[in-house]
Formats: C-alpha cells, structure tokens, sequence
C-alpha cells in the first residue's frame, strides 16, 4: 500500500506541469499610467527660429509578470517606455485636414531617437534618472515654413489638460466633425479629443 501512495506522489508535480502549461497565461509588463506631455514655452505663434520644448516623465517601477515577483520593480528595458508623435501642418488635402511634417529639426535633449519600422512619427526612447525611479525626456522641434501646425500622439500619450493648447486654432480646419484626419505611408489616422493636442503658428 505504501509503495502506491509514493508512486502517486511522484506523479504530482508531473501532473501540475501539464496543467500549467495548457493555460493559456501571457506574461507582460503592466504600464499603469501613460505619458501626459508638458510644453514648457506654450505660445499661440512662434517664429521660424523658435525651438518648442516638450518634456514627460513615467515612472520606472512597474510589475512584471514574467518574473516569479508580484512586486513592482525596475523595469531597465527602455524599450517598453518609448513614445512618440506626428507633427502635422493644418490644411485643406482632399478628404484630410492635416499632412505630417517631416522636414521638422528634432533636438533630443534628454531621451535619443528610436528607430521603428514607422514612417514620419516622431518616435524616441526616455532616460532613466538617477534615481530610478522615472523614465523622462525632453525634445526639441523647430519649424521653418510659415503655417498653422498641431502636434497629435503616435502612441499612448496627450498634452497637459490644464495647460493652453491653442485649440481655436483648429476652428478653421475643423471640416471632419471635430476630427484631425492626415496619411502616412498610404495609411490614414484619425484623433479626435482636441484637447488632448497641442495647436500654433508658425510666422
């Protein structure tokens, strides 16, 4: 009898293994905030020479259940954190209201480009600061051609509700029921929530 119940035994853990294994669990890092992004020198109109500076912070200690650990902790591949975002001109293109822009000067004044397979987005990866405890980054844009431009996420981020975004400068373009519509490699997007971009002039 008690050899029966130590062969039993044995098999256990085998059995576990298999119940485990038919689950159909996807391990992955949980974000639980997005990105909310900060325009340091909020105008209506800026000159050919200005530089808009936008910076964002997330932080750092995340839960990863792909580790034996409930508990949060530092997540050290950038990669989960990059960002990004179109620059388009406001207009009149047949059927869309914007175009994006990729003549635009990009200074990556904390953070560095972030090559995808993504075509005119403007896409970057954070820092890590040294207390671990954030991701941030800090871009720099400029525009030389004279115009009327928004600035619209190309990930999981918006501007600052509580600052200006100039959104009456929209009111002109606003032909597709409150919509922003533009194409990029012969894809079209949409954004809608006005508020959640960021609208000036370039003189």
């Amino acid at each position: 009898m008690m050899k029966k119940h130590l062969k039993f035994l044995f098999l256990i853990p085998f059995l576990f293994a298999v119940v485990c294994e038919s689950d159909d669990f996807i391990c992955e890092i949980v974000k639980t905030e997005q990105y909310i992004l900060n325009v340091e020198n909020i105008n209506e109109t800026y000159s050919q020479t200005d530089i808009i500076w936008i910076n964002s912070q997330i932080g750092s200690i995340l839960i990863d259940s792909c580790t034996e650990s409930n508990s949060p902790e530092l997540i050290t591949d950038i990669e989960i954190f990059q960002d990004g975002f179109f620059i388009l001109r406001l207009g009149d293109f047949a059927n869309l209201n914007a175009q994006v822009v990729d003549d635009a000067t990009i200074i990556y004044d904390i953070g560095s480009v972030f090559n995808s397979d993504s075509c005119n987005d403007v896409q970057f990866v954070p820092e890590l600061t040294a207390d671990n405890q954030f991701y941030r980054y800090r871009i720099g844009i400029n525009i030389t051609v004279p115009g009327d431009y928004c600035i619209v996420n190309a990930r999981d981020s918006f501007f600052n509700r509580q600052n200006e975004n100039n959104d009456q400068i929209f009111a002109p373009y606003d032909i597709l029921n409150n919509e922003i519509r533009f194409q990029d490699c012969g894809n079209t997007f949409v954004r809608n929530n006005i508020l959640a971009h960021y609208f000036f002039r370039v003189n």
